[in-house]
């Protein structure tokens, strides 16, 4: 009877163990965000830049389409969006901190309220989406190691404060990169299921930046290819309210 309570009590302090093990091998939301942070160049790098222009181009196989597009962002909370497509024309996203518009060809101007207004002035949070801090989330959860498109990744659950937006958001165990988000995107037709692969990371002034994204809307896939990033290259005319929103604006 001895021999088996010994052999009982060594059996529950082996399984103890293994969860003790467990438990430390797997870092919390902060400690992989941190890793984020430190493999994309680190806060001193990061805090270096107050703008960015970026060109890319942008496809939509089902459809045939080929923008060039040219996006500029600025700290703390600018961003502009020029998308061209030949024979549709020119599609403007953007907000100088306080408004935020929509205009193309198809729908015309508009302003943005509520949830696309707060989603597109969390989108502009220049520093708050490369450095992560805790002070924009209500939650931040790591859910464990998951498979995402073949990278053994951690899973995160972040909510931001602001908006109460919950995104999953998926980093390389190996490499520390983000490497997918899944999310909902509120737009002018409603609410719709996103899903981004990142990829092919590449340096500019000294901060990692991913030069590929997949992005999956329901049935539509884009493809997004950065072909130059310019640090601090975003002059301050990029972020003037477009003449064609200007006269929606109530004054």
């Amino acid at each position: 009877m001895k021999a088996l309570r010994s052999f009982a009590v060594a059996a529950a302090t082996l399984v103890l163990s293994s969860a003790s093990l467990s438990a430390q091998a797997t870092p919390s939301a902060a400690e992989v965000l941190a890793k984020y942070v430190t493999a994309i160049g680190g806060k001193d790098a990061i805090m270096k830049i107050t703008s960015l222009k970026q060109t890319s181009t942008m496809k939509v196989p089902a459809m045939g389409l080929t923008a060039d597009v040219e996006a500029y962002q600025a700290a703390p909370n600018k961003m502009a969006t020029k998308s061209t497509i030949p024979g549709v024309g020119e599609m403007l996203q953007g907000t100088d901190g306080v408004i935020a518009w929509d205009a193309n060809p198809m729908q015309g101007p508009r302003l943005l309220s509520d949830k696309e207004l707060a989603q597109t002035l969390e989108g502009a949070d220049f520093y708050g989406n490369m450095l992560y801090p805790a002070d924009r989330f209500s939650k931040m959860e790591n859910l464990g190691v998951a498979d995402f498109n073949g990278e053994k990744s951690y899973k995160l659950k972040l909510v931001r404060k602001d908006s109460g937006r919950e995104t999953t958001q998926y980093f390389s165990v190996a490499t520390g990169l983000i490497v997918g988000a899944e999310t909902v995107q509120e737009s002018q037709m409603g609410t719709m299921q996103v899903s981004s692969t990142l990829s092919d990371y590449k340096e500019f002034g000294g901060v990692k930046f991913p030069t590929k994204t997949e992005v999956n809307m329901g049935a539509n896939k884009l493809l997004m290819t950065i072909t130059n990033v310019v640090i601090n290259g975003a002059p301050a005319t990029a972020f003037d309210i477009p003449d064609a929103v200007k006269p929606l604006i109530k004054k």
